[in-house]
């Protein structure tokens, strides 16, 4: 890490100013920015959206996740790319993607709860194409009477278990659930959708064997389907580990999410494919102590995600060696060997994950090639409701 002093326009030293530079990462002026702060980086974002596009051979084989930057202006990048939709977690982000002009949107999350049914049908009426998931008879009995006492048609994707167990109907009675929303007069058959989402695989061709296996199940069950005279419109399946090969099977669509942003915990486990960090944390040192060789700062659980195991929620860009030992909700412990940073030193923290930093904070400072802060992306689907 370096520390440079500014130059005004005259060329004169502002030595109250600094620039933080770490190889291609450059913050200028971070005492502008209150810490810990979500900082997105408009060069590497970019560099993100079109690589994921290049390695399926085009960003119209892609549903992409919108639940990482839950952000209508990323959503936006994302459109402008070529992606064929957007997938999402919750209502709020299906209506940011209808907002930001989705030209089609899945939600991909089983709907129960009558209200939230009454919101999603309120929201396919929008002019879009709108799918809903079911993987049990009672989420076709709910969006069923909700259509028709609507009077009108919900477009339903059967939402396939392969492994993980979370949600999803065996591959077995599949077919089954496809026929009961089709046959039902007011839900209309939208295709399928699968999430193997259990198999973390780092190596590479292994990871691609993983997914050929699912790519080919629902294949096998497409067909089957259209061959007793079923629309079978969408097969959309994946996540960041496997969506690229969903991508580039015929007929099928991957659901990237993380790799618009990436992560520590992503970038370690797939070091073959060159996405860049695109959100960091600025997080600043408050507190230290060289007889113990650590340093505390104010990157506690509420400025960044808890899940998983203690070192491998944050990796600080300045030193690969410090690790992160202890967190409360707004302190940070990192053992950082000497050289130690004084206090009051910026640094910066690559998320172990991503997507639950994103909504510990209201938005994002978006940083431009020359560190400057070129504007704010607002988390406008941050909350569920």
């Amino acid at each position: 890490m370096r520390y440079f002093p500014l130059r005004d326009k005259d060329n004169h030293l502002t030595p109250t100013k600094v620039m933080i530079e770490v190889g291609e990462y450059k913050v200028a002026e971070p005492d502008g920015i209150e810490t810990p702060a979500m900082l997105v980086f408009a060069d590497q974002l970019d560099h993100n959206i079109k690589l994921v596009g290049e390695l399926v051979g085009g960003s119209e084989h892609l549903f992409v996740h919108v639940k990482t930057h839950k952000s209508i202006d990323v959503a936006r990048k994302q459109l402008a790319s070529g992606v064929a939709g957007f997938k999402c977690a919750t209502l709020k982000e299906l209506e940011m993607a209808l907002d930001a002009g989705a030209p089609e949107a899945i939600l991909s999350y089983p709907l129960v709860q009558k209200s939230k049914v009454l919101r999603f049908a309120a929201l396919a009426q929008r002019e879009a194409t709108v799918s809903a998931i079911a993987s049990a008879p009672a989420h076709v009995k709910v969006l069923g009477a909700m259509a028709q006492e609507r009077q009108q048609t919900l477009r339903v994707m059967i939402d396939l278990n392969v492994g993980m167990f979370r949600t999803g109907v065996p591959l077995s009675a599949a077919a089954d659930l496809y026929r009961q929303v089709a046959q039902h007069p007011h839900l209309s058959p939208g295709g399928l959708h699968l999430y193997d989402g259990h198999e973390r695989i780092s190596e590479p061709e292994a990871r691609q064997a993983a997914a050929e296996r699912h790519i080919r199940d629902a294949q096998r069950l497409k067909a089957a389907l259209e061959g007793e005279g079923l629309a079978v419109p969408r097969v959309v399946g994946g996540g960041s580990f496997s969506s690229l090969y969903y991508a580039r099977a015929e007929g099928m669509y991957g659901s990237p999410g993380t790799c618009v942003y990436w992560d520590a915990g992503y970038g370690s486990r797939m070091a073959d494919l060159p996405f860049k960090w695109a959100a960091l944390v600025l997080t600043q040192v408050v507190d230290c102590y060289p007889e113990q060789q650590t340093i505390t700062t104010d990157l506690g659980t509420k400025a960044i995600s808890d899940d998983g195991p203690m070192p491998s929620r944050a990796k600080l860009l300045q030193n690969a060696a410090a690790e992160l030992l202890r967190q409360n909700e707004e302190h940070g412990v990192f053992s950082y060997p000497d050289p130690q940073p004084a206090i009051g030193t910026y640094l910066l923290a690559v998320p172990g994950h991503v997507c639950p930093t994103t909504i510990r904070y209201p938005g994002a400072h978006v940083i431009d090639g020359h560190g400057q802060v070129a504007s704010y992306y607002l988390h406008s689907a941050r909350d569920r409701s």
